[in-house]
C-alpha cells in the first residue's frame, strides 16, 4: 500500500479516539498509527494472526510508534468502545474478508463512530456497496493515483450479528462424512482443500496413533485422520490463526474428535518432543521459503522413533531437498496433481 499515508491525509480529520486499526499489512499499520500521532493508550491494532501480531510490532518498534496490539478470532470479541475504526485494505485482500471486516468493525463502533475504509485502489467499487449495505451511507473521496477513502458512520445500535462463513462436506475413502465450517481469512476456505485430500489418502493412520495437524487451518485435516485414529488417538491442531484455532475447536466437537488438543503458536511453542506417530503438513503455496522450512526442520523432533511424516506440495523440487537435509530420506507419491513426500524416523 504505496500511498496509504497520502491516501490516509485526506480524511485524517475525520478521526477520532479511540481508534481500531482492523487488520492491514504490518508496514502500512505501522505508517497509520505514526500518522496518527496519537497516545499509545488511544490505538489499538488488531490482527487474526500471530505471525501478522508480531511484525506489527516490529514495524512499530522501527518507525517509533506504538499502539496497543492484539491477537484475535474475531474483531467484534473486542470492546464497542471505538470512535473510529480505520481498514487499511490492501488490493490482493479477498472481498470475503472486506465483507467480514466491514460486519465485524460495526459491532466495535461506539454509537456515532466512524468506519474509515482506505483502498489503495484507483477506482474502488466495492466498499460504497459493502458500507451502505450496512451502515445505510457512505461516502468516498474521489478517485486517485493514491488510492479511494470511504467512510461511514454507525448511527443505529443493532446487535444483530451476521457470520459469514461457508459450511461443506469432506470424506476420505469409505470413511463417514463430515461437516465443515470455513471461516474468511484461513485456509480451505468455502472447500475442502484438493492437496489435504491428495495427502490423506497417501497417508499411513493407524489406531491410537498421536497425530498433529500441523498448520491446521479449520481442522478439517486433523478431524478426518482423527477418525481414522480412533477415539484412543490423539490429535493435536496447531496454527498461528486465532480464527484458524477457534474454527478447528467448532469442527472438531462437531464431529465427535473428543481427544484433541488446541495450539495458537507461530514457531510450533508447546509441542513436546517424540509426541507424534503421525505428522501431516500442508503449507500454503505462496508462503515463503521459512514457513515450510519451519514445517519440516521443526517436525523432526516431535516424531516418535518410526513415525511418519508427510508434507504435500505443488513445488517438490523446493521440498524434497529440505526433507533430505532435515530426516537425510524421503520417497514421493504423485497423486491428484499433487506431490505428497514422505519421510520419518
Amino acid at each position: 500500500m504505496k500511498y496509504l499515508t497520502e491516501l490516509f491525509a485526506t480524511v485524517a480529520h475525520r478521526v477520532k479516539p479511540p481508534v481500531l486499526i482492523a487488520l492491514g499489512p504490518p508496514w502500512p499499520v505501522a505508517n497509520l498509527v505514526k500518522a496518527l500521532g496519537l497516545p499509545e493508550t488511544e490505538v489499538t491494532c488488531a490482527q487474526f494472526d500471530l505471525h501478522q501480531t508480531d511484525r506489527v510490532r516490529e514495524t512499530l518498534a522501527e518507525v517509533d510508534a506504538k499502539a496497543e496490539v492484539v491477537a484475535c478470532a474475531d474483531l467484534w470479541d473486542l470492546p464497542p468502545k471505538f470512535n473510529t475504526v480505520i481498514f487499511p485494505a490492501s488490493a490482493h485482500a479477498d472481498r470475503e474478508v472486506k465483507l467480514d471486516v466491514v460486519e465485524q468493525g460495526y459491532h466495535v463502533l461506539a454509537p456515532g463512530g466512524l468506519f474509515l475504509t482506505l483502498s489503495e485502489y484507483e477506482k474502488d467499487s466495492q466498499f460504497a456497496k459493502l458500507q451502505k449495505k450496512i451502515f445505510g451511507k457512505c461516502g468516498e473521496t474521489p478517485s486517485s493515483e493514491n488510492g479511494m477513502a470511504f467512510f461511514s458512520t454507525k448511527t443505529d445500535a443493532s446487535d444483530a450479528r451476521r457470520r459469514h462463513e461457508v459450511t461443506y462436506h469432506a470424506k476420505i475413502g469409505e470413511g463417514e462424512p463430515m461437516e465443515f465450517v470455513s471461516r474468511p481469512g484461513t485456509f480451505s476456505y468455502g472447500r475442502f482443500d484438493s492437496g489435504s485430500r491428495a495427502m490423506l489418502e497417501v497417508a499411513e493412520i493407524k489406531e491410537r496413533d498421536g497425530i498433529l495437524d500441523l498448520g491446521c487451518g479449520n481442522g478439517a485435516v486433523g478431524c478426518l485422520a482423527g477418525a481414522m485414529t480412533g477415539p484412543k488417538g490423539r490429535v493435536t491442531f496447531i496454527d498461528s490463526s486465532l480464527r484458524a484455532i477457534a474454527l478447528a475447536e467448532l469442527n472438531a466437537k462437531a464431529n465427535n474428535i473428543t481427544n484433541t488438543r488446541f495450539v495458537t503458536a507461530t514457531r510450533l511453542q508447546g509441542l513436546e518432543e517424540r509426541a507424534f506417530d503421525v505428522i501431516l503438513a500442508n503449507p500454503p503455496y505462496y508462503a515463503k521459503s521459512e514457513i515450510t522450512r519451519l514445517f519440516i526442520e521443526g517436525a523432526r523432533d516431535l516424531l516418535r522413533p518410526h513415525g511418519r511424516y508427510y508434507i504435500v506440495t505443488k513445488m517438490p523440487t523446493a521440498v524434497v531437498p529440505l526433507i533430505f537435509d532435515t530426516f537425510g530420506d524421503c520417497s514421493v507419491i504423485e497423486n491428484r496433481g499433487y506431490s505428497v513426500v514422505i519421510s520419518g524416523m
